[in-house]
């Protein structure tokens, strides 16, 4: 019914006048049922009326008059605003919406933003439409799983929200065999499944349980590093430090002083920056990082 109101105020915003008989035949209802919806809207306020006879139908009034009772300017910018940025969503429906809300509101899209959730390849953009329908259709799903471990375990979860954070997307999702809220890296979810089953949606909690939990530093805490980094290395320096970490030491090279938890992407980004990379503090940061780098000499 809801749609069939906005299809009603659209198709009169592109037209003066429409027969209620064609409106009724085009969303497949009653003339009675019409000016039925016309009364609802001019209830909530909508300027419509009907008129009969033989010229008569569906109008509007002035749309300066519906410009000012609908909505300020600056609500539909952030409306329109709010579905750009989900075309990655729904890219048909929300484009289509987009159009009708910009000619509705005679207000252009601002395209300020474009959201994709697949890598450079694409090869991903299938794994996120299967979860983003599993989590919209409240349907079960199971997938091979690599562990922190290195093992690889077969899940069956009730899927909850795709998470953004921090580089890498997540799955937040009921696991059924842990019985417990748990976080999924994207990254390691292989062969994922959309089984016929249905489920209640749950209550996402506060707090869950993450199976991407790497051997931290003691006690999981963030930990106060500092690095010494070659000048050559400008362009991947802000990619993973704030501004106000970083500053130029005398002889040109970076001083970047940061707080990381100490996992496992903490001890690859710092050995993604050899050689060009001075570990100043912790010892023990120092010390980690040599002894990786010397296993993979021996295992070369």
């Amino acid at each position: 019914m809801v749609n069939r109101l906005f299809g009603i105020c659209y198709q009169l915003m592109q037209r003066d006048k429409i027969p209620a008989k064609e409106l009724a035949e085009r969303y497949e209802v009653s003339v009675r049922t019409i000016y039925r919806d016309v009364e609802i809207l001019s209830m909530a306020g909508v300027p419509i009326y009907a008129s009969k006879g033989r010229s008569g139908g569906i109008s509007l009034l002035d749309h300066s008059l519906i410009d000012k009772m609908f909505i300020t300017p600056e609500e539909k910018k952030q409306i329109l605003a709010a579905l750009e940025s989900l075309q990655e969503v729904e890219p048909s429906e929300s484009s289509q919406l987009l159009r009708k809300l910009g000619d509705f509101f005679q207000t252009p899209a601002a395209a300020w933003v474009s959201v994709d959730f697949s890598d450079w390849s694409g090869r991903r953009q299938e794994l996120f439409n299967l979860l983003k329908n599993a989590i919209l259709q409240s349907k079960v799903i199971s997938f091979d799983y690599y562990t922190s471990g290195g093992r690889v375990e077969r899940r069956v979860v009730e899927p909850v929200q795709l998470w953004f954070k921090s580089h890498a997307w997540y799955l937040r999702a009921w696991c059924r065999g842990r019985k417990a809220m748990r976080t999924f890296k994207i990254l390691r979810i292989k062969r994922p499944e959309c089984l016929d089953e249905y489920f209640l949606p749950r209550n996402m909690p506060v707090a869950e349980e993450s199976d991407t939990a790497q051997n931290a530093a003691p006690e999981n805490a963030a930990t106060d590093i500092g690095l010494e980094i070659d000048a050559s290395q400008t362009y991947r320096i802000y990619d993973f430090f704030e501004e106000e970490e970083i500053s130029v030491m005398d002889n040109g090279n970076f001083l970047v002083n940061t707080s990381y938890v100490a996992d496992d992407w903490a001890y690859s980004l710092i050995i993604s920056l050899c050689p060009h990379v001075r570990i100043i503090e912790p010892l023990w940061l120092k010390e980690k990082i040599a002894d990786m780098l010397q296993k993979s000499l021996e295992n070369i």
